[in-house]
């Protein structure tokens, strides 16, 4: 099974931790808060900290592993690509800083400390935002989900949308993988050539295409039937507000956004490792 289609299969983990028990609204709100610090500072270390706090949090509430499995698969190619081509001088334009050497079939090439830092600060910066965002999808339930969103203020119908989407997707998850299951069974071929694969494939994605559309109809006949598009005040099963947990965790993020500021103003957009702006000229 990939990791695609496990973390797809994937709901909000049921468990007793602080994390789980925050307001949805205080959770999105640190997956922003989160993303826009690292988009601030330029530092590697600073994103790495900010990583270490997330996938902190995902282990209390239980969700390290899919978190975990799921930064490995984007995030670790990406690096390994990423930091060769703009750290050796193969074409990024804003090298100038050489921090070394390697040798290369007997040639010496230079590593430039503008490429490194930016080979790495970017792909750390979608971790952070990846690894927040599924901290806020994995630990908070559809239901405390979708009052999250009438709180924003979204339509109901906006709330609904994306609601029955989360419902769905881990449902045709699982259906592709036993349309699949049945397939093989039935003669079909995954080992084959990349444009015969494709082909084999549609085997797969036509049957799930007429599986979805099935329980859309039934989904969308079962909530006429119940009165969803009735002119009334829609009620919700569970009833979003803060508690003196979500605001100790807020002015925990508060306290911090301060000090943030403050490291800003006194050491720049990169405290500690110390890095070049490489627009800087």
């Amino acid at each position: 099974m990939s990791a695609g289609v496990s973390l797809l299969k994937r709901t909000a983990v049921e468990v007793d931790t602080f994390v789980q028990r925050l307001d949805g609204r205080v959770k999105f709100l640190f997956f922003v808060w989160a993303t826009l610090l690292v988009y601030i500072f330029y530092d590697p270390v600073l994103n790495l900290i900010m990583i270490g706090v997330a996938l902190t949090l995902a282990a209390y509430a239980r969700v390290l592993k899919p978190i975990a499995l799921t930064l490995a698969v984007i995030i670790v190619p990406w690096i390994l690509f990423a930091v060769p081509i703009l750290a050796l001088p193969l074409g990024f334009p804003w090298n100038k800083t050489v921090i070394g050497y390697i040798e290369f079939f007997g040639k010496r090439y230079p590593v430039y400390l503008e490429g490194l830092g930016w080979g790495f600060t970017w792909p750390l910066r979608i971790a952070v935002a990846i690894s927040t965002a599924l901290l806020f999808f994995l630990t908070t339930n559809q239901a405390k989900l979708a009052a999250t969103l009438v709180k924003m203020k979204l339509p109901f119908k906006v709330t609904y949308v994306v609601i029955a989407a989360l419902q769905l997707i881990p449902l045709l998850a699982r259906e592709a993988e036993v349309i699949m299951q049945a397939q093989r069974a039935r003669g079909l071929r995954t080992d084959v050539g990349i444009l015969q694969r494709i082909k084999n494939y549609l085997a797969v994605v036509i049957p799930l295409t007429l599986t979805s559309l099935n329980k859309v109809q039934i989904r969308a006949i079962a909530l006429e039937s119940r009165g969803f598009s009735a002119p009334v005040k829609k009620t919700l099963v569970y009833e979003a507000s803060f508690t003196r947990l979500d605001f100790a965790f807020l002015a925990g993020m508060a306290a911090a956004t301060i000090f943030f500021a403050w490291v800003y103003m006194t050491y720049g957009y990169s405290p500690i490792s110390h890095l070049p702006w490489v627009w800087s000229g």
